[in-house]
């Protein structure tokens, strides 16, 4: 069984995720930690599989074990967060630093009824100790000139796409016509703290969308949590849509290829990321079908392979690419 460091100040949330991780059958405690130097020592010491993560820790904060733990041994990384603003910013910021993915905590930082939740966390822990955590590869990009690139771009990612997404679009230009809309598996408050996050990254305008918001370039578009965005028939704007989630999932990255394919045919390019799943895959077939361009990233650099590797058995993608290629290819487009 995977062995699993659990780093949490509340002594009685420790027993509720442990009694949780030793009932799964598929992973053991191996240890508890309240402190950042407590966690630090029982990493070296244990060396667990992967590690259960509060951020809200005495002294130093759950952050700065997290750099320590990516900069020196990466190991799979579950953020523990409280579904609030504040618990929002956090956990962008610790995702973008390498953290796999986040469980909210249903009643915030002592929730008792995180029992009732117990095979969604199982679920998130089966998820993120298959992570790979392999560095992404950085290239110099050169200049293509200035060209406009005439595709419309739907990006799709959910779990590892806060890395691939802040990679991406900090590697991409202004002044070449990107249009750029982006779906990622978030709750609302979380979708708004990432854009936010990516908007300082990127030298392109990163906004959590609105309804009627107008596709302009130099910008990139954030389907808000809770909500789908679809392409609006003209072309020039988004609709947000609260039509039921698809497969589970709203904003559902489905939706919008399959919008983009029928209005802009040969002219759509869908990109699917890192993630679980299967979302992506049929609107990538339409985009495909109608002509457009269809990139999936490299299962073997996503962090989850999963939906790329659904695109690709399907018959979906055209390109398959690690992001610096991707940048290099829609600078090829422009």
């Amino acid at each position: 069984m995977k062995k699993v460091l659990i780093v949490e100040d509340s002594v009685l949330m420790q027993r509720v995720i442990g009694d949780i991780i030793q009932s799964s059958g598929e992973f053991e405690v191996c240890g508890y930690a309240r402190t950042v130097d407590e966690a630090w020592a029982k990493f070296n010491k244990l060396k667990p599989d992967l590690i259960t993560l509060d951020y809200e820790l005495p002294g130093e904060n759950g952050i700065v074990f997290l750099q320590r733990v990516m900069s020196i041994k990466p190991t799979p990384v579950l953020m523990l967060s409280a579904y609030t603003r504040e618990g929002a910013e956090i956990t962008i910021k610790s995702l973008s630093l390498g953290a796999v993915d986040f469980f909210q905590k249903p009643s915030g930082s002592i929730s008792i009824d995180l029992y009732d939740f117990k095979e969604e966390l199982i679920s998130k822990l089966r998820t993120v100790s298959n992570a790979n955590l392999k560095p992404l590869v950085t290239t110099p990009q050169k200049s293509t000139g200035i060209k406009n690139v005439e595709y419309i771009i739907g990006i799709a990612a959910s779990t590892g796409g806060v890395k691939a997404l802040n990679f991406l679009l900090s590697s991409l230009r202004k002044g070449i016509g990107l249009r750029i809309i982006v779906v990622q598996h978030m709750p609302r408050f979380f979708t708004t703290t990432l854009a936010r996050h990516l908007n300082e990254k990127s030298s392109l305008t990163v906004k959590e969308s609105s309804n009627n918001e107008p596709i302009t370039v130099d910008t990139v578009l954030i389907a808000p949590g809770g909500s789908h965005i679809k392409i609006h028939p003209s072309g020039n704007t988004v609709v947000l849509s609260d039509e039921p989630p698809r497969y589970g999932l709203k904003p559902s990255a489905d939706l919008l290829f399959e919008s983009m394919a029928e209005v802009f045919k040969d002219k759509a390019l869908g990109i699917v990321l890192t993630g679980m799943g299967h979302d992506g895959t049929a609107g990538l077939l339409k985009i495909k079908n109608y002509g457009g361009v269809t990139i999936a990233q490299d299962p073997s650099e996503a962090t989850i392979a999963s939906m790329p590797q659904s695109a690709i058995d399907a018959g979906a993608i055209e390109y398959i690419m690690p992001l610096h290629q991707i940048v290099k290819k829609i600078n090829e487009l422009a």
